[in-house]
């Protein structure tokens, strides 16, 4: 339930919508006693799901409402409007800082002013003991009569609060301006993770990008834990050494080496600025912004056919209906968290992991050699622990076994064409701290990440397994062949949404495996991995739309049958069906819709025709198992 233009919540009148993310939509309302125009943002229903959420929301707002300070976004009110909880703020006309960093770099002088003024309000904060926990440029209002404010300390204070159902298993925090502990998920947070966040905003403002970014989500968090900061002055060579060792210090990995509170970090700055300024702050380059935590049901930047129906940018999934023949788990406010670019999901469950590792735990493990010995054998550790081979011209991969999908075989090589066979990769049932050493003794082999990233999920830490896996996708993105070996490993695992990470980069760099059978293993992980909740964050559908057209769209249709709306999944099915008529993917997702709307006699041809066409072996048994 949204508010409606015109409509009056309490003592306010709403005049127009100002945005919406997963976590809050903000309105632009009049007050008319005070005559004065505030902004309010109500927060979403799906808070509402703990029964305990509006006693905390209550105790926090109170608090944050407490926050008097110049360069601080005023709490003014908050109450209920039909059982909807909201925060009434100070109405400010301005933009962003990420707006303003978009039209192009900083000057010194803004860079300077900026940084000061945003110290300042978050240091007060941190005196009254409130952490903001989501420092980022959209968080900050550069205000038309000069003013500079830190917004949302409501929001980041409010969704983490008590032992909420909602957050308990969530990290708060956007990927690009995480500190390590939040991306580790520690709950033991202080002033030096809203410290390290301001920090990469002041390198964003000195550089003109951010320290880390990559296709998903999980790589950038990734990187903020374990890969080294970006030399500032490799960025933008105008930064003095001065101003690159206070970054530095500021990003440290470990809190302990940061500074010890903001004002001292402020201090430093302004003292190592105003003696080496650059003429220019930041090079004209294109500031990285946060795309890369992209809401689960946004629109990619593919473009449906002219005559195709109109699908909004951003439709918000709706409580994902009871099925009982599929999977349910994770509350729905963990993927509309995400959506406002906040959450990193911290707790899955996946489909026949406690099967896998049953089976597994009947090997013997792995035991490695510990200390000086393991250093001079990394390469046989490492080799042993995940044996590789090439396919041979004319053998199948992986050998099949029943109930299996059909096997790859690798492209022909051809003289100069720089294909690659396709990679056998194996499994062993390596604990986490043994993988983890693999990792500490080779951080830059995919191989080694890949294990972990395995281990991990084995262990139900799924977060920083889809990190690991992650990363070896991006380390691995230039061997193909190895990629398609991991997603086939992880494939047998039944593990969709790692394989789907693998296929979908493999088919983003590959020429060396047969383009039919490379669609076909992306199609089914994207049937199979989008009855995930999470599967947007994990492969987003951008990152689809830039591989292969047609899995955005059947990604789109997937995710909304299950988590959106039977309506906007329809209008994804007509767009399929224009972009490939008489495709069997548009016959499932339609003959899908109508068994979600009980009418079985539209859906059984539509399924016959699928189980009586040349279609892929996973399709046809599929559409058995739907038929009613």
């Amino acid at each position: 339930m949204s508010f409606n233009t015109g409509e009056t919540v309490g003592p306010y009148r709403v005049l127009e919508q100002l945005g919406q993310g997963g976590m809050a939509t903000v309105y632009k309302a009049y007050h008319a006693s005070l005559d004065r125009y505030v902004a309010i943002k109500v927060l979403h229903q799906a808070f509402l799901e703990d029964p305990n959420f509006l006693a905390r929301f209550q105790r926090e707002a109170r608090l944050v409402a407490k926050l008097e300070h110049p360069n601080i976004v005023p709490i003014y009110d908050y109450a209920e409007h039909e059982g909807r909880p909201y925060l009434v703020m100070k109405f400010i006309e301005g933009e962003t800082l990420k707006a303003r960093l978009q039209r192009g770099p900083l000057t010194p002088a803004e860079v300077e002013r900026i940084f000061e003024q945003v110290g300042a309000g978050l240091a007060y904060a941190h005196k009254q003991g409130i952490l903001h926990r989501d420092i980022k440029p959209s968080n900050v209002i550069l205000a038309k009569d000069g003013g500079i404010f830190l917004a949302d300390f409501g929001l980041a204070r409010i969704a983490q609060a008590g032992e909420s159902t909602l957050t308990s298993d969530m990290v708060l925090g956007t990927p690009q301006y995480i500190s390590p502990e939040q991306a580790l998920g520690k709950n033991n947070l202080d002033e030096g993770t809203d410290i390290y966040s301001l920090g990469v905003m002041l390198y964003e403002m000195t550089t003109g990008r951010v320290p880390f970014s990559a296709d998903t989500p999980f790589s950038v968090i990734h990187d903020h834990i374990y890969t080294p900061l970006p030399l500032p002055t490799d960025v933008n060579p105008n930064l003095s050494a001065e101003i690159e060792r206070i970054l530095l210090k500021a990003l440290s990995k470990e809190r302990a080496d940061r500074y010890p509170d903001v004002p001292a970090f402020v201090t430093a700055f302004k003292e190592a600025w105003s003696e080496n300024a650059p003429t220019q702050a930041a090079p004209k380059t294109i500031p990285a912004s946060e795309t890369s935590t992209l809401p689960p049901a946004s629109s990619a930047t593919l473009k449906a056919p002219a005559a195709a129906p109109q699908i909004s940018d951003t439709p918000a999934p709706a409580a994902p209906r009871s099925k009982p023949s599929r999977w349910w788990w994770l509350a729905l406010p963990a993927v509309l968290l995400l959506c406002c670019a906040v959450v990193v999901v911290g707790s899955v469950i996946n489909k026949n992991r406690s099967a896998a590792r049953q089976a597994n735990s009947t090997q013997a493990p792995l035991t490695l050699p510990d200390g000086n010995a393991i250093a001079t054998q990394v390469a046989a550790t490492v080799a042993a622990a995940l044996p590789v081979k090439p396919n041979q011209p004319g053998e199948p991969f992986p050998p099949q076994q029943p109930g299996q999908p059909e096997p790859l075989t690798p492209q022909p090589q051809l003289p100069g064409d720089g294909a690659q066979p396709i990679i056998s990769i194996e499994l062993p049932p390596l604990s986490v701290d043994e993988a983890q050493k693999i990792v500490d003794l080779n951080p830059q082999d995919p191989k080694a990440h890949f294990a972990l990233g395995y281990a991990l999920l084995q262990d139900d830490q799924v977060e920083q397994g889809y990190g690991e896996l992650s990363a070896a996708a991006e380390m691995a993105k230039k061997q193909p062949g190895l990629l398609i070996g991991m997603g086939l490993a992880l494939e047998q695992q039944e593990e969709w949404l790692g394989a789907l990470l693998f296929y979908a980069r493999a088919a983003k760099t590959g020429r060396d495996i047969r383009p039919a059978q490379a669609i076909d293993r992306l199609h089914e992980a994207v049937f199979r991995a989008y009855e995930y909740q999470e599967a947007p964050m994990i492969v987003p559908f951008e990152m689809l739309a830039d591989v292969e057209p047609l899995s955005a769209l059947i990604a789109h249709a997937r995710y909304e049958i299950f988590f959106g709306s039977l309506e906007k999944a329809q209008q994804w099915v007509d767009n399929i069906q224009q972009v490939a008529p008489g495709s069997t993917e548009s016959s499932m997702l339609q003959a899908e819709i109508f068994l979600e709307q009980d009418n079985a006699e539209a859906a059984m041809p539509l399924l016959q025709s699928v189980m009586d066409s040349p279609s892929p072996a996973w399709m046809k048994s599929e559409a058995e198992a739907m038929m009613p």
